[in-house]
């Protein structure tokens, strides 16, 4: 027996049916729009905050705004604003600069600067390979004593070491002492970054990475094959001072060295948003090198050059010597802005292999070595006869720890 309903009640059903519509309707747009203007009270705030104090600059500053200059000031105060030190804010220029840096593109001559008090000199600790500065004779150890007809001085040394490995002038004028004869080039600069050094000591070697960029991994495996073809058997890697570059690239050269990654996450290494919710892997194949190693890292060892000590010893690769390093366990990001410029963002905390997170308390050495305070300060030139650190890394390789 068919029951038939009532106009009303069919009418009540239907606005039933539209009032539940629209609450949903409501409900996913205020959520997607909540998603899409995030914290909207506290951003209202600021803004208020900014165009009280615009205002009255407007109205009551005896100069002239310069509103580029404002504009970039406003972008750095607010990446610092942050509290983070690893964030900062980039204008077009340094963003590129720094683009070009990741990629191992420089605009120096091509050596690690390092000012001697004692000498009143600026030395070159490292030249890189094919750089400008070798092309034009200068090797590792030479003494600059003048920067385009300028003597070197304690007043004005960090100036002219600003020319060598940076500022905007296309070339430079050397004068210095290669064994014993004084010298003066024309060095143009920009070139090839070189972030892997490398030499042997008998059956020991030794690499020293500046830097972890796009050119780090290939660099380090050039290093290891060179080695190799000199019966070195093992290796000390000097990351001390280390800090620049990503955790990608970092991951890149761990790749060369450790096989895949079996524990754990299966990860060299992977990122955690401040969820904890896992938004980035590094993975590993399954080349490697089975020489016996050791990590040299101190307190400036940072970023993606911890991940690599921390990531050796977690592979039961290498022992590490020093002191504590720096703790900055942390990723970070580059959002490009409209005007070409660009904000670089912590986004989330790096978890090593197996050991537990170093951020903000560093990885700790197996075996502690600190430096006197004159040979830390000569850290760059320090020859390994006076390293108590690699001394030690070398005791341990050959056996007489």
């Amino acid at each position: 027996m068919n029951k038939k309903i009532s106009v009303g009640v069919s009418v009540a059903i239907t606005l039933v049916a539209v009032a539940i519509t629209v609450a949903v309707t409501m409900s996913v747009s205020m959520r997607t729009y909540n998603s899409l203007i995030k914290d909207l009270p506290n951003r209202a705030q600021m803004y208020s905050y900014i165009s009280e104090i615009d205002n009255i600059v407007r109205t009551n500053y005896y100069g002239s705004v310069n509103e580029m200059l404002l504009n970039t000031e406003l972008s750095g105060g607010y990446a610092a604003g942050l509290g983070d030190k690893y964030s900062k804010y980039l204008t077009a220029t340094e963003y590129e600069t720094y683009k070009n840096e990741l990629n191992g593109e420089k605009i120096g001559i091509g050596i690690i600067a390092y000012y001697d008090e004692t000498e009143t000199a600026i030395y070159a600790a490292e030249v890189s390979e094919n750089s400008p500065a070798a092309q034009s004779g200068i090797s590792k150890g030479d003494k600059i004593i003048e920067i385009d007809e300028e003597p070197v001085t304690a007043y004005n040394y960090n100036e002219l070491m600003d020319k060598l490995t940076g500022g905007k002038l296309t070339s430079v004028t050397v004068r210095f002492v290669h064994d014993g004869v004084e010298q003066s080039v024309g060095v143009v600069k920009g070139y090839s970054a070189q972030s892997v050094y490398y030499s042997a000591n008998g059956s020991v070697g030794y690499i020293k990475i500046t830097d972890f960029y796009s050119t780090t991994a290939s660099q380090l495996k050039k290093a290891i094959n060179e080695l190799s073809k000199q019966n070195v058997t093992s290796v000390i890697f000097d990351l001390r001072g280390t800090s620049n570059g990503t955790i990608d690239y970092a991951a890149k050269a761990l790749d060369v060295l450790v096989p895949v990654a079996s524990e754990g996450s299966g990860a060299i290494a992977t990122a955690l948003d401040k969820d904890g919710n896992i938004t980035d892997t590094f993975t590993t194949d399954a080349d490697s090198v089975s020489m016996q190693m050791m990590v040299l890292v101190n307190n400036q060892t940072s970023g993606p050059a911890e991940l690599f000590a921390c990531d050796l010893r977690d592979f039961g690769k290498a022992q590490l010597v020093g002191t504590t390093t720096n703790g900055n366990g942390t990723m970070q990001k580059a959002y490009q802005l409209s005007d070409g410029g660009a904000i670089i963002l912590t986004v989330a905390e790096i978890k090593p292999y197996v050991s537990a997170s170093y951020n903000s308390v560093g990885v700790v050495p197996d075996y502690e070595v600190k430096l006197d305070s004159e040979k830390e300060a000569k850290l760059a030139i320090l020859s390994q006869e006076d390293d108590d650190q690699y001394k030690k890394a070398y005791d341990v390789l050959v056996g007489e720890n």
